[in-house]
């Protein structure tokens, strides 16, 4: 008895010990990933002024539904109808836990440079290919990886223009979408040098609200036009449909087309540059020292760059020929305090002392979103698609709550060890190699006895002669008689003392037998045999 208990109570430590070696684990993972000092932001569920919820508010109301994707983007591979889904990663803020993976080549590696595993980069090319749209807005955070897919590649060093805002600060400057850089005319954007989208002002490629331009209807009918919609009379007004767009940017980067190097989508263009007198702070100091080359004593740059690039499957982009993705190189360009600006500046999203100035970053991000998403059907010109839908990516964006971005945490390892091909295979074997360890541990369990080879020793069998040979045999079907008798499971019986036992069998004879095992005679175990079986009827 004693050593079966010592068996319970190290059975009982062992359990102890691989709970809270797993929960220290966890808790180790966690306080690696979770952050809850940085305050929640770039979350289209946030009303801050730092969050944008006023973009997610004006898709609604186009009647597009909209989702949040909290894990892994490794759930695009389940999207039913990726032709009218579009996917908004903006401003990605921390990197992904570094886990092994396969690569393309089927080796091992460990995802550590960027803050999309290659495995869920894969993912987004993927459905990409099938039809998707993805928007990119991003600066000095972990996006570049889904970048060097598509051939771009963000510098990740400050950017400074001439195009700036003086009311706020040298941080904002000013994005034209056209093929020519804009210029400024004293403190303002001068008209003269304001041009058209490239690619939205053409023939080859032109936005489908072009087309309904000038046309009579209500705003429900302009659907996901409805933002070019001005009203004449009643209920009634036009789409004035107009390709400018000049977009405010905050602490914005630059952007290249990685030479030599061919993306997933054959055609990548870009749609914004600088003035030429823009200048990359490479050196950090915050300090203008341009310079056309680096050296020693100088590693700014100064010239011109990228804002904006656009990677589609085609030269006209049209979402029914492939998939298309938006990078512009500043992760807040649709934050509330910008694309909201006449919300923000009457107080709506909290006080302030700077007025941010008109601009078409809502006029830009929804004619994306109307491109993507339009019906393509005869007589829904307009109308948003039957399964029209926008995933806002808030799987890398900090929460304010440790169980918010713990539950984050956990169903992101979910989501990886039920998606990538190599997580599953670790899986699995150490699954099998704990169930073998259990399994070897595991003591072998005691042979089965029927009810009836209780009662089997008696006359009356030919064979019986056999059995009486067996006292311990004959003592194990006792024991078990008795703790049948009484009710009671295997550990309680296991854990009964011998007094206790003595106690239950009330016969000083079968006890002795029971408690004191011995060598018996013929005679004896017959004796025992008759006596057991006498018990068993009182």
């Amino acid at each position: 008895m004693a050593a079966e208990r010592n068996r319970n109570f190290r059975r009982i430590g062992l359990q102890f010990a691989f709970w809270a070696v797993l929960g220290l684990l966890l808790l180790t993972i966690l306080q690696n990933f979770v952050n809850i000092s940085q305050t929640s932001q770039l979350s289209a569920y946030g009303d801050d002024w730092n969050d944008m919820s006023a973009f997610r508010e004006d898709i609604n109301s186009m009647g597009i539904e909209t989702k949040s994707l909290v894990s892994s983007p490794l759930l695009l591979a389940d999207i039913e109808d990726p032709r009218n889904t579009t996917y908004i990663v903006a401003g990605v803020e921390r990197d992904t836990l570094s886990f092994p993976q396969f690569d393309e080549d089927g080796f091992i590696t460990i995802a550590t440079e960027d803050g999309y595993s290659p495995s869920e980069v894969d993912a987004i090319v993927e459905f990409v290919d099938s039809g998707g749209t993805v928007i990119v807005l991003e600066d000095f955070g972990y996006a570049g990886s889904i970048g060097e897919a598509y051939g771009v590649r963000y510098t990740g060093y400050q950017l400074y223009d001439t195009n700036y805002v003086p009311e706020l600060d040298r941080d904002y400057i000013w994005m034209c979408l056209q093929a020519n850089p804009c210029g400024m005319e004293g403190t303002a954007l001068a008209p003269s040098t304001i041009e058209e989208h490239e690619r939205w002002s053409s023939e080859v490629g032109a936005h489908p609200c072009s087309e309904l331009n000038g046309e009579e209807m209500t705003r429900d009918e302009a659907g996901v036009c409805s933002h070019h919609w001005v009203k004449s009379s009643g209920n009634f007004g036009r789409i004035e449909y107009n390709a400018t767009y000049t977009m405010l940017l905050n602490n914005v980067t630059g952007l290249e087309i990685v030479p030599g190097v061919r993306g997933a989508l054959n055609d990548v263009n870009v749609r914004s540059v600088t003035s030429n007198q823009a200048t990359l702070d490479v050196s950090g100091d915050g300090k203008f020292n341009p310079a056309e080359e680096q050296s020693s004593e100088n590693q700014d740059l100064w010239g011109q760059f990228n804002l904006s690039i656009e990677a589609c499957a085609s030269t006209n982009c049209d979402p029914d020929e492939g998939g298309r993705v938006f990078f512009v190189a500043d992760g807040s360009a649709l934050i509330n305090a910008i694309y909201d600006w006449e919300g923000f500046n009457e107080g709506k999203y909290g006080d302030t002392e700077k007025l941010i100035p008109q601009n078409d970053n809502a006029k830009w991000a929804l004619d994306v979103i109307a491109e993507a998403l339009m019906s393509t059907l005869e007589g829904e010109e307009g109308q948003p698609a039957e399964n029209a839908l926008v995933i806002f990516d808030e799987s890398r964006h900090p929460q304010n709550a440790l169980l918010a971005d713990s539950y984050n945490t956990v169903y992101f390892l979910l989501v990886y060890f039920t998606g990538e091909g190599l997580a599953m295979l670790a899986l699995f074997v150490v699954l099998f190699i704990t169930f073998e360890a259990v399994l070897l541990k595991k003591r072998d369990p005691e042979p089965w006895r029927h009810v009836f080879s209780i009662i089997y020793y008696g006359f009356g069998d030919a064979n019986r002669y056999t059995y009486y040979a067996k006292t311990e045999k004959i003592r194990q079907v006792f024991l078990s008689k008795v703790r049948n008798q009484n009710g009671l499971t295997v550990e309680e019986f296991h854990a009964m003392s011998a007094k206790e036992l003595v106690g239950l069998i009330q016969d000083p004879v079968l006890a002795k037998f029971a408690i004191e095992p011995g060598k018996y005679s013929l005679e004896q175990s017959v004796a025992l045999v008759k006596r057991i079986k006498a018990w068993g009827r009182r």
